[in-house]
């Protein structure tokens, strides 16, 4: 056999026993309707619901959960999984943000419980909202020793929210990132809470700390690599450029007591929706507003919902200490919802556009 044959046989071996090792992992596990499991490393499963995504690390009989599935059935279901299934006791369940589909079904880890972690400034934010408050803070890293192996959470600047946390597990190079890690292609996110201006430089924090990582878990999306990485701090510097720089403060004019204004040349209804042309629209909670200047606004009277393929958003944030800070982007298909008093306006953009 010559050399060349040989070392082509040699590299077929090498790629098919990628693969099965590869087919070892790649397993999904449906636990109910909704929640499902995906095995990424010996140690590290995904949990995922309606998009959302957490991390389960098992390791020597003893097990650690990040992010709760958003609803507290799903959470026992995942508890139970955990338990019942993998045959591991919980040692610890980090919380990784304030957000819902993160801490949704804490009362439920709780009442089993299991001892939980969050960032201090998750803690705070949960407090002041009325939500449940995660029983241990850290600031801004703790290591945590799980079958004899350590996880890292570490706290590394503002992006998604004040306080989002990543979580490392070092032995099978894996990284939660949450959502200050944003998937391939996907969108630019829910802003409503987010620190546009330090995004992209709190994702370079993380590529300093956790770039050797071979797989990184985003909040939403898929699964990648270390490039998840690259691609957000990318997509945010990009962001960041777009902003408008306006220092002008919220305008009176469109202060109001109702919680969604609107403004247009005209106004067609059609089946419980308002279609708005050259609309100006302004929705509100306590703590901001939203206004949206577009072409055409798509607003749902029932689901109190708005839609816009193109347009420029300002939000304007009220501070504790009265300060209002504006951000002002032009955007690329946008929606903004209101989920309750608690969590307040969600504002979803795809795209930003350079102008």
């Amino acid at each position: 056999m010559n050399q060349i044959n040989y070392t082509k046989q040699i590299s077929i071996i090498i790629a098919w026993m990628i693969l099965i090792a590869n087919d070892c992992f790649a397993q999904e596990i449906k636990i109910s309707g909704n929640l499902t499991v995906f095995q990424l490393s010996e140690h590290c499963y995904v949990h995922t619901q309606n998009n959302n995504n957490g991390l389960v690390y098992l390791n020597n009989g003893e097990a650690l959960i990040v992010s709760t599935p958003d609803t507290d059935t799903e959470t026992q279901n995942l508890i139970n999984w955990v338990r019942d299934e993998k045959h591991a006791q919980i040692v610890a369940y980090i919380i990784d943000r304030w957000h819902p589909d993160a801490m949704g079904g804490l009362k439920t880890v709780q009442k089993n419980g299991i001892k939980n972690y969050a960032y201090e400034l998750t803690r705070q934010i949960a407090g002041k909202k009325g939500l449940p408050v995660p029983e241990i803070g850290f600031n801004p890293k703790k290591t945590i020793k799980v079958g004899g192996e350590k996880v890292i959470c570490h706290y590394l600047g503002e992006a998604h929210t004040t306080d989002g946390i990543v979580v490392w597990i070092p032995n099978d190079s894996v990284l939660f990132g949450g959502n200050e890690i944003r998937n391939d292609n996907g969108w630019i996110g829910n802003i409503g809470d987010a620190n546009l201006d330090k995004w992209s430089e709190t994702v370079t924090n993380i590529k300093k700390e956790y770039g050797s990582a071979k797989i990184v878990i985003p909040g939403h999306g898929m699964h990648g690599g270390a490039a998840l990485i690259d691609y957000t701090i990318e997509l945010y510097r990009n962001v960041q450029n777009s902003k408008i720089n306006h220092s002008d403060r919220l305008d009176s004019s469109y202060i109001s007591k109702k919680e969604i204004t609107l403004k247009a040349d005209s106004i067609l209804f059609q089946n419980g929706m308002q279609i708005l042309k050259n609309a100006v629209v302004i929705a509100q909670d306590s703590t901001k507003y939203v206004l949206v200047e577009s072409p055409e606004i798509i607003f749902s009277t029932i689901e109190k919902t708005m839609n816009s393929e193109t347009g420029r958003l300002r939000i304007y944030d009220k501070k504790p200490d009265g300060e209002i800070i504006r951000t002002d982007v032009f955007f690329k298909n946008m929606t903004c919802y209101k989920i309750d008093d608690t969590v307040g306006l969600v504002v979803i953009l795809k795209e930003i556009m350079l102008k």
